[in-house]
């Protein structure tokens, strides 16, 4: 189905703004007789949007602001163009507008009364037009630390002030009245009168500046049609750091700058390289004017894609620990996810939020291709696999999850469909489909898609149409199952063999992993192995949707030692071993086999992710994986790999296992990775050690290091802990009560006064193993964003998980229940991520049966948000399934 209107012929118009002093009289056209009868709901319904859709086009908004320092809100004026379809004068029009103040409002010349009926201004019948509308309104929008369309951040380390919009998925109505939907795109001219000190930046260039002695007007060009949401600024004394012609600039609060000059080239070659490269593959032009970087402390997201002006998170390109190289590989991932969203979100922009993937999916996709082809080296499918495919499989196998279409009745629920099945799940099935299809008719339908929809609109079925053209395929059917339906396949596989050492049969069986009975279309390959015979290995693809299918030319092979069927990752699921072949596995661990040198890097890393997939489903005990950990990490030379096996062993020390078997078990893992990090080869394994050296530590031996480690009496060679490294220290010592904590915060805390070390010494004392300390914090975070003495929002982010340490449920579990009843609230107040942070440290601080009755206790209510619930089961399973192991292997 084509978009429902298109702009590509849409006509740009230059729309100059004056001042709007036209005063409201009594002979202003009142509505409240008519809203009587015809009441608008809060927030944007899909019914809503979808009239408005159908009435108007043609959207031109000339905006301008006044920007004062430390002013509370920032007063604007506005002229809306807008055209509407003949015959769609007949009802009132609502306008969004909510969180400020209208004092005047013209429609075609005539005033309007300017009440707000549930955060919309109605446009009456009787003076809408059929063809062009003008609407003239003054305004005055709020500005807070938190909880604002429009954000201030106070640089603690310079006393500067910064600035910055962020609107998506339905904020842009905080900041200035307009339709706030996604498919009515329109051309924004914006006008910021700014503080001369400050410097302004926009979705396009400046077009002229006008000075006066304290101020400066900055007008810029009308931008390309661009969804609300995509429509931004920021202001303030931005510095812009090593600026190089054909490159992005890039923006950093000046009293960040040393930091970010030694790191910024390299974000400017990787945009740089990437936005070549993507042009070339998608055989469409980077579809804006320009392109700007700016780094945003506090951003409550990893970036923000607006059109021709990302805003990536300060701490995501300026690292606040001493990096790996899988911290860089993280960080040019989210630069070209946010540059593929110039061409998938902001040229081709989803109708509606129930198609959020459209965006999501394909950013994070296209990231690990296109790094895949800029930087082969850098192995971008394995970390792919090790990055990307465990959060979605973590929320796939719950009762919270949903569909990758959710359905959005209302865009002030529009939050709830972000998280892993939109960032995680999409790309993983878009690999599959790209394995599928083919990588030409998969490059080939998303050209198609893009030339079809640029600057307008689009939904699934667009994309799903494009590809079924480019490949001559049946699309529809593999997108219905694997687009409309929850869950996943889970996938075992069973073979048998003859006297004579050939294969007989080789069969994969399928299963959903929730009680919906669902089978998949799966595309997979199955590998064969067999140890170190020196045999070659053996593969066959399988294209298959039935409950069970037998791999017809895998008969008369050689009986393989171990068997794993989705080689490659192509297929989405769980892929479990045999227990022949998971034996086999644990024994080659064991003899010291399965080494770097000598595994393809994925599959080994699929191997040993299927092992813990293991101990996941209560199929193997915890403790034969943390065995295998440590027998393997004093020759593991996979910087990845270690983390991940050092993480689970962790987890596994510290949820699964009985604290009588557990104390031995941290008591060795110490001791294995203090030797790593002071011995292992390259500088990436022994930052890792570190780290998880900092996580296991439970013992005095373990304290007596990391005490070390923050007075320089040890040192990891060849790295310098940076600020956050030494606050992880600090916090690890508070949590475990040690005697010296205390006078080492104080000692850290008069080390590091900057912005961000009195951010991080809030939040570590959040791990202070008392009650009185507990209820304290507890009653910060249930103010509200608004409140005087509420903290930023990044700070209570940083302190979640010290309140909720590993070694302290019994302090937290008496909070459970009121931060389950504390949803709501987050919900309205806080930014899109923060809900999930919340329950995810205080149901994952948690491992009894005890916090797994208050948890059902609270789902047991009736009328409970339905997103709640879902946030809510989601998050509860590992604390369900760590219940369930700890009953399975009572060790």
């Amino acid at each position: 189905m084509q978009a429902r209107r298109s702009l590509r012929k849409w006509a740009s118009k230059s729309c100059a703004i004056g001042a709007v002093t036209i005063m409201l009289s009594a002979s202003s056209v009142s509505t409240s007789a008519e809203l009587a009868k015809d009441q608008v709901d809060s927030g944007i319904t899909h019914a809503l949007a979808a009239e408005r859709a159908e009435r108007v086009s043609h959207l031109h908004y000339a905006l301008q602001f006044k920007l004062r320092a430390h002013a509370e809100s920032i007063p604007g004026e506005e002229v809306l163009r807008f055209t509407l379809r003949s015959g769609a004068t007949q009802a009132n029009l609502p306008l969004d507008y909510r969180d400020g103040t209208i004092s005047s409002a013209t429609l075609n010349g005539v005033a309007l009364d300017p009440a707000l009926i549930n955060g919309h201004l109605i446009l009456p019948s009787q003076l809408l037009h059929a063809g062009e509308n003008k609407l003239e309104i003054s305004f005055a929008s709020r500005i807070a630390n938190a909880g604002a369309a429009i954000t201030r951040y106070e640089d603690r380390d310079d006393g500067s002030e910064y600035l910055y919009s962020l609107f998506v998925p339905m904020d842009a109505s905080m900041a200035f009245p307009c339709f706030d939907q996604p498919d009515l795109k329109a051309g924004f001219q914006l006008t910021l009168d700014a503080p001369s000190e400050w410097r302004v930046i926009g979705n396009t260039s400046s077009e002229s500046t006008r000075q006066d002695s304290t101020s400066t007007v900055t007008q810029f060009a009308e931008t390309r049609p661009i969804s609300t949401y995509l429509f931004a600024f920021a202001a303030g004394p931005w510095t812009n750091v090593h600026p190089v012609a054909g490159s992005p600039n890039v923006y950093v609060r000046r009293s960040q700058l040393k930091r970010a000059e030694p790191e910024v080239p390299q974000l400017q070659e990787i945009t740089t390289r990437g936005m070549k490269w993507l042009s070339e593959y998608f055989q469409q032009p980077f579809p804006f004017s320009k392109y700007d970087i700016v780094l945003v402390p506090g951003f409550p997201f990893g970036g923000m894609e607006h059109a021709g002006e990302t805003f990536l998170r300060e701490d995501s390109v300026l690292f606040r620990t001493a990096p790996t190289e899988s911290d860089r590989f993280q960080r040019n991932i989210l630069t070209l996810h946010e540059l593929t969203h110039q061409w998938f979100g902001d040229l081709v922009t989803m109708r509606w939020f129930d198609d959020l993937w459209l965006k999501e999916g394909f950013a994070q996709y296209m990231a690990y291709l296109s790094l895949d082809s800029l930087e082969p080296k850098a192995l971008a499918w394995k970390h792919f696999y090790e990055d990307i495919k465990p959060q979605a499989y973590g929320i796939d196998e719950t009762e919270g999850t949903t569909p990758i279409f959710q359905n959005i009745p209302n865009l002030k629920d529009a939050k709830s469909a972000y998280g892993a099945i939109v960032y995680q799940k999409a790309p993983a099935i878009l690999k599959q489909l790209e394995f599928r299809l083919g990588a030409n008719a998969f490059r080939n339908g998303l050209r198609i898609y893009l030339k079809q929809h640029a600057y307008a609109n689009a939904q699934w079925s667009d994309l799903i149409g494009a590809f079924q053209i480019a490949s001559g395929q049946d699309v529809h059917t593999w997108a219905d199952a694997w687009v409309l339906r929850r869950g996943m396949p889970e996938v075992d596989v069973s073979y048998h063999c003859d006297m004579q050492g050939k294969l007989t049969e080789l069969k994969l069986t399928q299963k959903d992993v929730l009680p919906d009975g669902y089978l998949w279309p799966i595309s997979n390959e199955v590998w064969l192995g067999y140890g170190e015979s020196g045999h070659a290995r053996v593969r066959h693809r399988a294209n298959w949707s039935t409950s069970e299918y037998v791999v017809s030319e895998a008969v008369g092979e050689e009986c393989p030692e171990e068997v794993f069927s989705n080689y490659g990752d192509q297929a989405y699921g769980r892929f479990l071993l045999d227990e022949k072949s998971r034996t086999f596995i644990q024994q080659t661990i064991l003899a010291g086999g399965l080494r770097a040198d000598g595994t393809d890097p994925l599959l080994r890393s699929q191997l040993w992710g299927a092992l813990w997939d293991g101990v996941h489903v209560a199929q193997s005990p915890p403790r034969a994986y943390v065995e295998l950990a440590l027998a393997n990490l004093p020759q593991e030379q996979d910087e990845t790999l270690a983390r991940i096996q050092g993480g689970h062993a962790t987890t596994a020390i510290q949820r699964y296992i009985s604290t009588q078997a557990r104390v031995p078990l941290a008591t060795r893992m110490e001791e294995v990775v203090t030797q790593r990090m002071l011995t292992a080869q390259t500088t990436g394994l022994r930052i890792v050690s570190f780290r998880t050296l900092i996580a296991v530590t439970e013992t005095d031996a373990g304290r007596a290091t990391l005490k070390k480690l923050l007075r320089g009496k040890l040192a990891v060679p060849d790295v310098e802990l940076r600020s956050l490294d030494r606050w992880n220290l600090v916090e690890k010592l508070i949590s475990l009560n040690d005697s010296e904590a205390a006078a080492l915060f104080a000692e850290e805390s008069k080390r590091d006064q900057t912005g961000d070390g009195q951010k991080y010494a809030w939040g570590v004392q959040a791990a202070v193993p008392d009650s009185a300390t507990k209820d304290r914090y507890f009653a910060q975070y249930m103010l509200t964003p608004t409140s005087a003495e509420a903290k930023p929002e990044d700070w209570l982010t940083q302190s979640l998980r010290s309140f909720n340490a590993w070694n302290q449920s019994d302090l937290t579990e008496p909070f459970l229940a009121r931060a389950l009843d504390q949803l709501p609230e987050i919900k309205r107040d806080r930014k899109i991520f923060f809900l999930g942070a919340w329950l995810g440290t205080f149901l994952g601080g948690q491992v009894s049966p005890v916090a797994e009755a208050v948890v059902k206790r609270w789902l047991s209510q009736p009328d409970i948000d339905p997103d709640l619930r879902l946030k809510v089961l989601e998050n509860a399973d590992e604390l369900e399934r760590t219940v369930r192991i700890r009953q399975r292997f009572p060790e």
